[in-house]
């Protein structure tokens, strides 16, 4: 199949994620954002300021109306989002919705790690509908590895305090259900971390892998890794057990999508997004999704756009994006011949990346993938699942 190149006016939905504030009141000790690069950071604004935001709304509304996207998702992150103050987050929220809805749909989330959530706040969410996702790594020994803050002290209490109030106020507002991130740790028991989460009433689970490109790999790395995939599948098999559909964990749910008993595709499908991702800054400035940070050396050569000079249209036509389509769309030389190549397809890109090879490396998770796939096939076969489709499907062990 040939690639063909990379066409805005496919896009149906522009999320950008917006860094509103540039600071952290936490020092999470993994975080590659603030820990690992783009100390330019320190040198924009600590906030965004209304006329940035408007400017960079009325850039939207634009874009959207000159390439007929018909939605747009402001997801606020940060640093901390809820360092400013809810009133002036309101504002800029009003001022999205007022230029934006004229031209396309609006709809807002936002990641916070809870511990600043106020009256003021759950107001502000509740009136503009935001999402709301709570960074929490688990109970409070989990969570508490990483997460201090810039003094050493704990923030698990008023962590998991704003969780419980968000899905009390659930029941009757039912858009502050909050889901949760939380970055895995391969020493931590995730059975324990699944029921504390499903405890606390939180129906929407996510966990990231720490970030990690190819140049970290080593034997005790691969360890690690394959530790990690154990840790998933026990995430897996206390879903399984708890058996209740509404729970979403998004790993879950896209793994087992290959398990449906239908055609089997014998050829590696190229993928082209629908969902752009891109970042903007508290200085009006828009860069591509910062999740590829961990590529630090490549991520750093990256254009930047002031919203000032181009538009949506000129960001959109640089070759950065066709590069990242075809990268994620072919597989490393390494994996070719791997038979979870259908279902991890590389793994994300910023963990294949290697300052040698460029993204042609199998990812840095590669074990992890091989555990929790291994691990769920097995699982399957034991509770009825055809091996016959399995070995169809995913070739011998």
């Amino acid at each position: 199949m040939t690639w063909k190149p990379y066409e805005p006016h496919s896009i149906e939905r522009i999320q950008l994620v917006y860094k509103l504030v540039e600071r952290c009141n936490l020092n999470c000790s993994y975080c590659y954002y603030y820990n690992m690069g783009d100390e330019t950071a320190l040198h924009r604004p600590a906030l965004a300021s209304l006329e940035c935001t408007t400017q960079l709304a009325q850039w939207l509304a634009a874009g959207c109306k000159a390439l007929c996207i018909p939605k747009v998702l402001i997801s606020f992150h940060g640093g901390e989002p809820m360092l400013m103050h809810a009133t002036e987050f309101a504002k800029a929220c009003d001022i999205f919705v007022r230029t934006i809805s004229p031209v396309a749909e609006v709809s807002f989330a936002i990641q916070t790690n809870g511990t600043l959530l106020t009256d003021g706040w759950l107001e502000a969410l509740k009136g503009y509908r935001v999402a709301v996702g709570v960074s929490i790594d688990g109970n409070r020994l989990a969570h508490d590895r990483f997460r201090l803050d810039h003094k050493g002290r704990s923030s698990f209490l008023k962590t998991e305090q704003a969780i419980k109030r968000l899905v009390d106020l659930s029941s009757t507002t039912p858009q502050l259900q909050p889901s949760t991130i939380s970055v895995l740790n391969h020493e931590v028991d995730y059975k324990e971390i699944y029921s504390y989460l499903r405890e606390l009433g939180v129906k929407s689970l996510h966990f990231l892998l720490p970030d990690r490109n190819a140049d970290k790999a080593s034997e005790q790395v691969d360890q690690e890794a394959a530790a990690l995939g154990l840790g998933m599948l026990d995430i897996f098999e206390a879903w399984l057990t708890e058996d209740d559909p509404d729970i979403n964990i998004r790993f879950i749910n896209e793994t087992l999508g290959h398990f449906q008993l239908d055609e089997v595709s014998q050829c590696f499908p190229q993928r082209r997004k629908s969902n752009q991702i891109l970042v903007a800054r508290t200085d009006g400035t828009i860069a591509i999704d910062d999740s590829l940070i961990p590529a630090l050396d490549w991520y750093e050569t990256v254009s930047e756009f002031p919203v000032s000079d181009y538009s949506l249209q000129d960001v959109l036509k640089d070759p950065i994006f066709t590069l990242l389509e075809d990268e994620k769309n072919h597989l490393p030389d390494d994996c070719n011949a791997c038979r979870w190549a259908q279902m991890c397809r590389g793994g994300d890109l910023e963990n294949r990346y290697s300052k040698l090879r460029g993204f042609n490396n199998k990812s840095v998770y590669c074990n992890t993938y091989k555990a929790l796939y291994s691990g769920i096939c097995d699982f399957l076969v034991a509770n009825g699942y055809p091996s016959a489709e399995i070995e169809k499907r995913f070739g011998v062990q």
